[in-house]
């Protein structure tokens, strides 16, 4: 949740209405889920929520394939290289003594543009890079609904849930490394297209700058833990199951 305003005040009034939005949405659906008689609310909302999380996902991924074949479009944080009278870090002589805080220097490494005549190959490159960072998204939403809809039918250690953790763990380390990678390159090739902009003191950095996380990496190893705590649980279900 982003918000902006003109004044701190107002800022922390809409962020904490939007909380207690979200809080009373919750509280809403718990209270369906108890009227209901629910075997368990908390996964019963849980499961909701992860719902709701995957439809959100699909509907940004529409947005986005509008987004990159609708005409002009605006982009985030292309790498660049700007020049700008007494911000450059190039070194400081001697240290500024300041009480209060002073910009000593500064440098810009990317902006949002909106550009036009964008080529479709290029446009194709950029949208893969956003389809795959939401499919990463939306994965871990698909196995929590999977895993909290088996629970409810009184079989929380299922071989499916253990086989979609799997699967998820494997399509978020290859989704979300990959949308990264052709995200970043796409940003850079394409502003080494449009700069230098005439009339303005940016550049392009000269470099192919491709990027990964961590968090792909981590998601994947959390998931695939799971999905072997899981096949456990069901080996211990089966035994006990064999016994009674």
């Amino acid at each position: 949740m982003n918000i902006g305003w003109p004044d701190l005040p107002g800022a922390l009034l809409w962020i904490t209405g939007g909380l207690l939005l979200v809080a009373g949405f919750i509280g809403f659906m718990a209270w369906g889920a108890r009227r209901r008689r629910s075997s368990s609310v908390v996964i019963e909302v849980a499961g909701a929520l992860a719902r709701i999380w995957v439809a959100f996902t699909g509907v940004a991924m529409l947005l986005s394939a509008w987004r990159w074949f609708g005409g002009d479009v605006w982009i985030a944080g292309l790498p660049v290289a700007v020049t700008v009278p007494g911000l450059s870090c190039g070194g400081v002589d001697e240290p500024i003594v300041a009480t209060t805080p002073t910009l000593v220097c500064g440098t810009v490494s990317g902006v949002d543009v909106t550009v036009a005549g964008v080529g479709a190959g290029l446009r194709m490159l950029l949208a893969a890079g956003d389809v795959l960072t939401l499919i990463a998204i939306a994965v871990p939403g698909v196995v929590l609904a999977i895993a909290c809809g088996r629970a409810l039918k009184g079989v929380p250690f299922s071989r499916v849930v253990s086989r979609w953790l799997l699967i998820g763990a494997v399509t978020v380390l290859v989704a979300g490394l990959g949308g990264e990678l052709l995200g970043s390159l796409g940003r850079t090739i394409l502003a080494n297209e449009i700069f230098p902009a005439h009339g303005a003191d940016v550049v392009s950095t000269g470099i192919y700058r491709v990027s990964v996380s961590w968090w792909p990496i981590c998601a994947a190893a959390a998931l695939g833990a799971l999905a072997a705590i899981f096949r456990h649980g069901a080996r211990l279900q089966h035994d006990t199951e064999a016994l009674v």
